[in-house]
């Protein structure tokens, strides 16, 4: 998000404290663990911090540089597209039945 992981704790926060499907942050284990722990103080609840991707990206891919991160966090915005697609099909299908 930013150079500044005060600033991301921020928005982070101010994020989370509203109707979200998924939010993404670039950013480490530990500073996952870091903004965990300080939300959760903040009164963030569980459900919330569950739809944060932190680091946010698909495993596997490991480069540092714009162009990968911009990849890697791609492919996890189309399979959580995908995924979201396919649970508003069965729930058609289930509604239908």
């Amino acid at each position: 998000m930013t150079f500044s992981h005060p600033l991301d704790l921020a928005i982070t926060h101010a994020v989370l404290a509203r109707p979200f499907a998924w939010a993404g942050l670039i950013g480490s284990a530990t500073k996952r663990a870091r903004f965990e722990k300080r939300l959760r103080e903040a009164g963030v609840s569980e459900a919330a911090l569950a739809r944060l991707a932190c680091p946010i990206g698909i495993g596997g891919i490991t480069g540092k540089d714009p162009a990968m991160i911009a990849i890697s966090v791609a492919a996890q915005l189309a399979a959580f597209v995908s995924a979201d697609q396919v649970a508003g099909a069965q729930s058609k299908i289930e509604q239908a039945g």
